[in-house]
């Protein structure tokens, strides 16, 4: 009777568990990471930074939006592949296949709270510098000044990153994008003054500007009302950026992705001497992504809607919405007291 044999693979993805199953674990591991191509992010940067010298205004939005979008893309795909070198650098096709982006977020967090995470090394509790040291483990220069150097600069530039991801709003203005296309472009302006009466603005020569920016995008997000799902609010949200410093961030990223599956193709078999690691030329640039932003002033700002009472939430029951849907019953009006009754 004939036999076959088939390895399996132990992983997991955040707290999930699974087992990877085929004839040869190892060149899966091999044909996926050579199937990457880290240079399309820094091609979407260059060409879309071209458009921002643009004669027409609406490019020139067009070409920011794309860089904001493929940045967003970018730092998910560079975390992502991070965490899979961390819990399953022998399982990598199944970890990207199956991560969701709630997990990924927690796991960003996770390192950024000094909290225990899951993974094949020693050490339970990380932070960035330690898994730059596991990634670039295999880069040896004679120069070790500069060896530290480099190491340092992506662990800083990665922990910069993390705070960028877990920014309240960031993953919402990328859904917004990717999701049906559901934003404003171009960014806002706040300025701030001292009315001289209730209900009467303070004039222009008063006010003091806050932020601005020509670039951003406004969207609209979903806020619970108390503690029932069913009852929400639409929210609106501005953000300002600025594209040159994600064009930077772009390029960063992208080398970071060419140096982690240069790290995974060595451990899934590939000599060290056959794969290749990246740095800046000038390794000042790993700041560059910050620089210009830090002139914008207020970069973020929530509308200032009213606040829906709390009580709304005991109004309809998921049946009663179901119900009421059913027979056409779907708009209405409720009148709440507000403030106490004289």
């Amino acid at each position: 009777m004939d036999t076959i044999d088939f390895q399996y693979g132990l992983f997991l993805v955040d707290e999930r568990a699974f087992c990877l199953w085929d004839q040869d674990v190892k060149k899966l591991n091999l044909d996926f990471l050579n199937n990457i191509d880290p240079e399309y992010f820094e091609y979407l940067a260059n060409v879309n930074f071209e458009k921002l010298e643009d004669e027409k205004e609406e490019i020139h939005q067009y070409a920011a939006l794309a860089i904001r979008t493929a940045f967003s893309q970018g730092l998910e795909t560079l975390f992502a592949l991070i965490f899979a070198s961390l819990q399953a650098p022998h399982c990598i096709p199944a970890w990207m296949n199956l991560y969701k982006n709630s997990e990924l977020y927690n796991l960003v967090r996770k390192i950024n709270k000094y909290e225990k995470i899951n993974s094949l090394l020693k050490v339970q509790v990380l932070d960035w510098q330690i898994i730059s040291g596991v990634i670039y483990e295999a880069l040896v220069l004679n120069d070790k000044e500069k060896e530290s150097t480099i190491k340092r600069g992506f662990g800083q530039l990665w922990s910069r990153f993390a705070t960028i991801f877990l920014q309240d709003g960031f993953g919402n203005e990328y859904n917004s994008i990717k999701h049906g296309l559901r934003i404003k472009t171009g960014g806002f302006s706040f300025a701030m003054g001292v009315q001289d009466a209730p209900g009467i603005p303070a004039p222009k020569e008063r006010m003091m500007l806050m932020g601005k920016s020509k670039f951003g995008t406004s969207y609209y997000d979903i806020n619970r009302i108390g503690n029932i799902k069913e009852h929400i609010q639409i929210r609106r949200n501005s953000r300002n950026w600025d594209p040159e410093d994600m064009v930077w961030g772009l390029k960063l990223i992208s080398i970071s992705i060419s140096n982690i599956v240069s790290a995974l193709k060595i451990h899934n078999g590939i000599k060290p001497d056959d794969v290749q690691f990246h740095w800046p030329s000038d390794l000042e640039s790993f700041n560059e992504p910050w620089k210009r932003s830090r002139t914008l002033g207020v970069t973020s700002m929530t509308g200032f809607g009213l606040i829906m009472p709390p009580q709304l939430e005991t109004e309809f029951s998921k049946d009663e919405i179901i119900q009421n849907y059913l027979k056409d019953k779907i708009l209405g009006i409720k009148r709440y007291q507000i403030g106490d009754p004289k």
